[in-house]
């Protein structure tokens, strides 16, 4: 059967390049900027792409809601999806993975109790076939083991500043314990300063698997060679090979038949292999079947739902994490949260909610409804004040300078807090009652209750990226830092998993 797959004339060639999940570690101070590493993004093969979102007002409001027990299943009768959701009108399809339309208005007719059995035709359910999704990719990909880099930056005069916090004194050479290298002073006017890298030939720059060595420089540049052995790397789309020669660094593929990978844009199942291609099927799995639809409404209620800066993405999961401010457990998944927050932009929800009462005093009162009120009038800024504020102490005087830091309007800040920000909060306690939310951390995540342990962004985004019914989106091929934040505020790791506030 492979060997018929194989041969298929009906594949396609797909010469989108992708290569394999190799990070370089990531660095969360806010102030090295993107400059201190110049070179290194040699060194990373996946890059990272922010999908920013633009939303405008801030409404609270209220959406009929269904609870349905579901069953699809082939006209032999296998099942091929069974479950419960809570739904919305235009969201049952979705929920489902599957195109129709006429679900969603079949759901509106129905009474509580009731039961239905609806036939789908293909283009109402995964849709027609497509022969033109079975496409080949190619299964090695190559990197030159050198890459030269410019010796010689340009950065701004406020950037110089901010990293090393003084005027630059030319022929200075300054030290920065998260860069590789060390930076000399050549020259500065009134707006830039003109740096060279300074380093050895020999000198051995880490990375997360390989690392690389400086094996030349002159006046303007510096060549670097990615060293390293043979070795197997593990990802979620199967194992990459990694060999070496002279002159490349070869990333050889192997996933598992019936397996869905993806590879760049293009999500589907694999099919087939030979010794340098993966055939890949794109069409949904039961494209080109009819399906029946066994539905049941179990129940039907209205919801006050808080629209804030961030919008809302109709279908996608929803991961809504509540919290009190100055529970140690809490900032610890808020870290974990906050990368993959980041990432998913447009693609998830993911909110910070709060737990319906505090237990840390009124600087913790406070804090939380700084948040609420960041949250919902001036949402583009909520990661970055996020960020600032559990790797601080929590004190009022850390809590200001984040808002300074971020540029938060403080004007508008302080009016919430006078006026709006005790409707915005009634909207978090109605959803504590709904899912019973008795301590931070707690993380619903469409409607149940998911334990996320340990809490590093990795298995956050898996937790995520299990919600989606189909077509994940490609942000969850990314490898997340697996390190487990601490509790409390501040930076670094921890083996403890568990703890609640509550």
């Amino acid at each position: 059967m492979e060997e018929e797959q194989i041969n298929n004339p009906q594949h396609h060639e797909h010469n989108e390049h992708h290569e394999p999940v190799v990070h370089t570690t990531e660095h969360k101070n806010k102030n090295n900027k993107k400059w201190i590493y110049i070179g290194l993004g040699v060194l990373i093969v996946a890059a990272i792409i922010l999908l920013v979102i633009a939303f405008s007002g801030n409404k609270i409001v209220e959406v009929e809601k269904y609870d349905v027990d579901y069953i699809l299943s082939l006209t032999n009768g296998s099942n091929i999806l069974t479950g419960k959701a809570t739904v919305t009108q235009d969201s049952l399809s979705s929920t489902l993975g599957i195109n129709s339309e006429k679900i969603n208005s079949e759901l509106t007719q129905m009474n509580v109790g009731e039961e239905k059995t609806i036939t789908l035709s293909p283009v109402d359910a995964f849709g027609e076939y497509d022969s033109s999704k079975n496409i080949s990719s190619d299964r090695i990909n190559k990197m030159e083991r050198k890459t030269t880099i410019d010796r010689i930056i340009d950065v701004s005069l406020s950037d110089f500043t901010d990293v090393f916090d003084e005027q630059p004194i030319v022929g200075k050479t300054y030290k920065l314990s998260s860069a590789p290298w060390d930076y000399k002073v050549l020259s500065k006017t009134e707006d830039e300063v003109k740096l060279s890298i300074e380093t050895n030939v020999g000198k051995t720059i880490p990375n997360s698997i390989f690392s690389s060595k400086v094996v030349s420089i002159n006046d303007t540049s510096i060549v670097l060679e990615m060293e390293g052995n043979n070795t197997v790397i593990p990802s979620e789309n199967g194992n990459y090979e990694v060999t070496f020669d002279s002159e490349y660094v070869y990333f050889k593929l192997t996933p598992t038949i019936g397996q869905t990978i993806t590879l760049g844009t293009i999500t589907g199942r694999v099919i087939g292999m030979t010794n340098d291609k993966i055939f890949i099927d794109a069409n949904p799995e039961y494209a080109g079947q009819e399906i029946i639809l066994k539905l049941k409404l179990e129940n039907k209620f209205k919801e006050k739902i808080s629209y804030s800066g961030s919008g809302h993405i109709a279908g996608a999961p929803t991961m809504q994490v509540f919290i009190m401010s100055h529970c140690p457990y809490g900032t610890q998944m808020v870290k974990g949260v906050l990368p993959v927050m980041e990432k998913f932009k447009g693609k998830a929800n993911i909110e910070i909610r709060f737990v319906g009462y505090t237990m840390h005093g009124a600087q913790e009162e406070l804090d939380n409804n700084r948040m609420i009120c960041i949250r919902e009038e001036q949402n583009a800024k909520l990661i970055d004040y996020l960020e600032c504020f559990v790797s601080n102490t929590g004190s009022e005087a850390d809590s200001k300078k984040c808002i300074s830091q971020v540029g938060i309007d403080n004007n508008k800040l302080e009016s919430c807090l006078s006026s709006r920000v005790s409707g915005y909060m009634d909207v978090d306690k109605e959803l504590n009652t709904k899912y019973g939310v008795q301590g931070s951390p707690t993380v619903v995540i469409d409607g149940e209750e998911a334990n996320i342990y340990p809490r590093d962004a990795q298995s956050v985004a898996n937790a995520l990226c299990a919600a989606f019914k189909s077509n994940k989106p490609s942000e969850c091929s990314f490898s997340f830092s697996t390190a487990n934040p601490s509790p409390g505020f501040g930076t670094g790791s921890s083996t403890s998993s568990g703890g609640s506030c509550g």
